[in-house]
This record gives C-alpha cells, sequence and structure tokens, in this order.
C-alpha cells in the first residue's frame, strides 16, 4: 500500500504543540525554531500537495499609515521617502566633502538649492534632451529648467554631491570594509521609510540593474536582462510594482550578515533571508522568486518561519526527485500540457515539485500549492494551425499571476528614468534611487486616491512634471532670484505685456501656492479678470511667483486668501 506521508526527519517529543506566534518583521527567531534541516535523503512520492483554504487566510496588518492618509499632492508622497532629515544628511556631506577636498569657490548648498537640483534631475527624466548642457541653450533650452538654476551652479552641486564622510571609511584590508560605504547612508534611510508601508499578502523577489557601463569592480553583465551591463539590485516588491526594500549587490566576498538562528543557505538563499527579515511571521505571507534564488533547504526553512514560498527551480536543485527529465519529457509522444507532481516532507513540512511541459519543461517547487485543481491554457498548435487548449497546473496559475511585482516596476522606470550621464558609480545610483522614491510615492498616490475615491489620477509622467515643478518653484519665484523684494528695473524687464490677448494663466501648484515665500504683487498695465473662485472683479495687480491676477482691495483681499486658504 502507498504510504500517505513520509514520517518526519526531526522527531519532536512535545505531541501537543501551541500554534507559533506571530512575529513582527525583524523580531529574532527561537532556536528550536531555526535548526537546519536533516542531511537524510529526501523520498519523494507522486501525489498531490493539499493546503486547506482556512490556513491561506492573510492575518497581516493592511492599514495604511495615518501620515500617508493624509498626504494630498506629489510633493507629499515623495516627501514621505525622501525626507528632510535625508536631504539634511545629504546636505551636510556635500558641504564637507567640499570642504576636504579644498574645493575653490565651492557651491555652498542648503536644503531648498538641493530641492532645486532634485526637482532638476526629475524634470530630465521626462524632458529628453540629447545631453545636459542643452538644457540651458539659449535657442533650444527648457525654460522650466533655465529659470531654476544657472549651469554653472548646477554643475558644481552635481561634482560634490555626497552622502557620507569619506574619513571614516575603513581601509580595504579590514575584515568590515563597506564597498558601498559612500552610499550607504542613502540606502538605509530610503529602506527605513520603504518598510513603512504595510505588506501585501503576496510578494516577490527578484533582480534589478541600475545600467550603466562605468568602470567598477561591482558591475555585472547579465545577458538576459534588456540592460546587461550595470550595478545588480536585490528588491522585494509588491504586485503593484511598490519596492518594500532594496540592497545592492556588492560582490561575492561581501558580507553575508546572516543573523543569529539563520541558516546559511548559499548566496541567493542568504539574499532572500535578508530581504524576509521585515517580513511578519506567521500571518500567511507568500513569496515569490525565480530559480536563481529557489531551492529545497530555502523554502523549507521560510516555511518554518510562518512564511510560504513559490518559485521555479533548476533541476539539479531536487536531489532524489524522480520527475522526468527535460529528454523525456520532450519527446514527440508526450502531449503539451503534461504534467507531474511529486511531494516530499522535510521535517513535517510538505514540498511539492511540479513540472509542466510547455514550449520547454518548466519545473517549480512550493510549499503551498500543487498541480491540482488543473485548468487549461490555449496555445498555439503548428500542425493544426490553430489555437488549442491544454492542461495547465494550478501552480502554474499562481506563479504566472503573483511574479511580476519587480518586473512591473522595471517597466515604470523605463518609461521615465534619469539618464544624466556621470563618472561617478555614487550618482548612478543615487539617481536610480531618486527613480525609485518617485515611483513608490506615485504607486501610494494612486492607492491612497483610489482609498479616498478620488477618481482623478495622474499618470507617472504628469505626476513626475507636477512633482519636479514643485521642488523648483518651492520656496523661490521660479525665476531662481534672491529672497527679498525685487527691483523695480527686474519687474519692468519681466512684466512686458502682449498686445494680444495670451493664452488663459496657470493655476500654480498647491505647495507652491501656499509656501508663504517670495508671493510679491507687482502691478500690471492691463486690468486682468481676477482667478480667485466666485470672484467676478477685475484687477491691477499679479503675484510675480504665481503669475495669477489677483484683488488687493479692502473689500475682497484675493491676495491673501489665495495664498493662505486650503
Amino acid at each position: 500500500d502507498e504510504v500517505d506521508a513520509d514520517p518526519p526527519l526531526v522527531i519532536d517529543n512535545d505531541q501537543n504543540m501551541p500554534d507559533p506566534p506571530i512575529l513582527e518583521a525583524g523580531e529574532a527567531v527561537p532556536q528550536s525554531r531555526s535548526q537546519g534541516i536533516s542531511k537524510r535523503p529526501l523520498v519523494w512520492r507522486k501525489r498531490n500537495l493539499v493546503t486547506a483554504e482556512d490556513s491561506l487566510i492573510f492575518r497581516g496588518e493592511t492599514q495604511i499609515t495615518e501620515a500617508l492618509m493624509s498626504c494630498n499632492t506629489p510633493y507629499d508622497f515623495f516627501s514621505f521617502y525622501f525626507t528632510s532629515d535625508l536631504k539634511k544628511q545629504i546636505v551636510e556631506q556635500s558641504n564637507l566633502y567640499a570642504a576636504q577636498k579644498q574645493i575653490s569657490n565651492p557651491e555652498i548648498i542648503n536644503e531648498n538649492i538641493l530641492n532645486k537640483f532634485l526637482g532638476i534631475l526629475i524634470y530630465t527624466s521626462v524632458i529628453k534632451f540629447p545631453n545636459t548642457r542643452a538644457y540651458w541653450s539659449d535657442k533650444f533650452g527648457y525654460d522650466h529648467i533655465k529659470n531654476t538654476m544657472p549651469l554653472k551652479k548646477f554643475e558644481k552641486i552635481r561634482s560634490t554631491l555626497h552622502f557620507a564622510d569619506n574619513t571614516l571609511c575603513l581601509p580595504k584590508d579590514h575584515p568590515d570594509y563597506d564597498r558601498l560605504f559612500k552610499i550607504r547612508p542613502l540606502e538605509e534611510m530610503l529602506n527605513c521609510q520603504f518598510e513603512k508601508v504595510p505588506l501585501d499578502q503576496r510578494l516577490s523577489i527578484d533582480e534589478q540593474m541600475c545600467a550603466t557601463k562605468m568602470s567598477h569592480y561591482i558591475k555585472q553583465y547579465m545577458p538576459n536582462k534588456p540592460h546587461k551591463w550595470g550595478f545588480k539590485l536585490y528588491l522585494i516588491c509588491s504586485l503593484q510594482g511598490y519596492a518594500h526594500r532594496f540592497e545592492v549587490y556588492s560582490g561575492g566576498g561581501s558580507k553575508n550578515n546572516i543573523l543569529p538562528g539563520e541558516r546559511d543557505l548559499g548566496e541567493s538563499g542568504n539574499t532572500v533571508v535578508r530581504l524576509a527579515r521585515m517580513v511578519p511571521r506567521n500571518v500567511n505571507h507568500i513569496i515569490y522568486f525565480d530559480n536563481f534564488y529557489t531551492s529545497v533547504p530555502l523554502v523549507t526553512y521560510l516555511a518554518k518561519e510562518g512564511i510560504f514560498s513559490l518559485g521555479t527551480v533548476r533541476v539539479n536543485r531536487l536531489r532524489n526527485c524522480k520527475l522526468p527529465d527535460k529528454n523525456t519529457i520532450m519527446k514527440k509522444n508526450v502531449p503539451r500540457g503534461f504534467y507531474e507532481e511529486n511531494v516530499a516532507t522535510v521535517d513535517d513540512i510538505d514540498v511539492s515539485a511540479v513540472v509542466w511541459k510547455d514550449n520547454k519543461p518548466v519545473n517549480l517547487l512550493s510549499t503551498y500549492v500543487g498541480a491540482e485543481p488543473a485548468t487549461t491554457v490555449t496555445r498555439f498548435d503548428k500542425s493544426k494551425k490553430e489555437r488549442v487548449a491544454i492542461p495547465c497546473p494550478k501552480v502554474i496559475k499562481e506563479y504566472n499571476a503573483h511574479m511580476g511585482g519587480v518586473d512591473l516596476l522595471d517597466s515604470f522606470i523605463g518609461r521615465y528614468h534619469i539618464t544624466m550621464k556621470s563618472r561617478k558609480w555614487t550618482m548612478r545610483l543615487f539617481y536610480h534611487f531618486l527613480d525609485l522614491a518617485v515611483i513608490n510615492s506615485w504607486v501610494m498616490f494612486k492607492k491612497v486616491n483610489n482609498i479616498k475615491g478620488n477618481d482623478q489620477l495622474l499618470n507617472l509622467g504628469t505626476f513626475r512634471l507636477e512633482l519636479a515643478e514643485t521642488l523648483c518653484k518651492l520656496g523661490l519665484p521660479a525665476n531662481g532670484a534672491k529672497r527679498g523684494r525685487p527691483s523695480g528695473s527686474t519687474i519692468q524687464r519681466e512684466l512686458v505685456m502682449k498686445k494680444f490677448r495670451g493664452p488663459a494663466q496657470a493655476i500654480p501648484l498647491k505647495d507652491v501656492r501656499l509656501d508663504q515665500t517670495c508671493h510679491w504683487a507687482v502691478w500690471l498695465d492691463k486690468q486682468q479678470r481676477c482667478k480667485f473662485p466666485k470672484c467676478s472683479g477685475f484687477t491691477f495687480k499679479m503675484c510675480q511667483k504665481c503669475r495669477v491676477s489677483l484683488c488687493d482691495t479692502k473689500k475682497s483681499n484675493c491676495f491673501y486668501k489665495y495664498h493662505n486658504l486650503e
């Protein structure tokens, strides 16, 4: 008679074990639950993995924080991730670096100037010019950038931008030397903010390329990626493309940073374990990954931690498994859509291995779903010259539906990303981190507005443009003049009115309108209608910064109300 299940490889004397406690992200795992897997050979049996629906119900926290729910504008969401503390860190280290290098006539920056610098970078991700200096061209330049900051000032800031104190960096021969020391504070502070968003039940882990061909020893070559050369990042993402955490790959010789209670699962397995530290235990989270990470020890370790997993797997990682090999399954007498499932029990954890014949064999490993109940998919049959239905295991459907989080994030970055060239590897990673912060801001902007019932959402390009405009204008006039009342000659030169009626005045963004900085009233040569809502009056005054005509009389002081009321 066929045995339904293998005997446990590790026998526990306690028969009535209580349910495992729910552990928060980062909480230490009890040593009894993190013991290694037995070295005895696995026994695979041909049967189906069945998991009760009740055991897959998600019990985690899904409530978005009040700080995010109170955000309204693109700048509000961006500021949640790119915080004031992070900007102060960049400002302090950049000014320190300029002093250490004894740069002649350095550009001393502050948080306001850094905002303008970030705004220009985000502008360049949407408005494409052949090179950086072309944005400041007298003939073809982009006025929003030209009016924000002079070219020489921008280039000085870019040359001195820094994120860590070089004097604190350990020598290369030190055992604790960090190859990413110069960029580490930026990575840690962004991850700290990214992790504040509650996790969905289903998450995916995959690698991502920060494209560059500059010479650096941590640069990688990945022939299967659209951008084959660059810095490699590992990310854990939601299905909506939100990056909850990321880390930069710094080479095989880097420290694995294995915490007490964690197993050494090899470089790829340890990457999953590090990214999964933020995932709460025993609330039925499910993590998806590809065959670079998947192994029996990894999925078993995650299952013992209270996390389900599913991933494609390489055949040589399935020891003693009796699934048909590639040569057998690709024979002509084996129909397309054929599948087979084997299950093994490892330390009381059922692990399912499934092979399915499509264009080529596909092997998957799971701890929560098997091949049954199977459905069908359509494929083109060359002999019949039509699309036919073939069997498809349930595990295939699960994997295809939930594995694309990082790929979706890649597609967002591919649409608009900062392509400005730099010889510094830290700047290339900084641009990529900035793109990640903008994408996360946009994803949460859509999610929060959907919860609030607001259907008028911004697409990614418009979101970036509005954010860039706010960063460039916030706290400063559009022409980049110094703080203080402008001279009469400046006003006269800038307010030359056209003889014909021009286009309608554009309403400024809310963050610029209410920033309480440099909103000066200037006189017009001709009366214009007041742009304050429900005001039908005419006025000779206009806000120099907002470029909007507003009443400024004792009876209707629209100028004050426009710059102070929500």
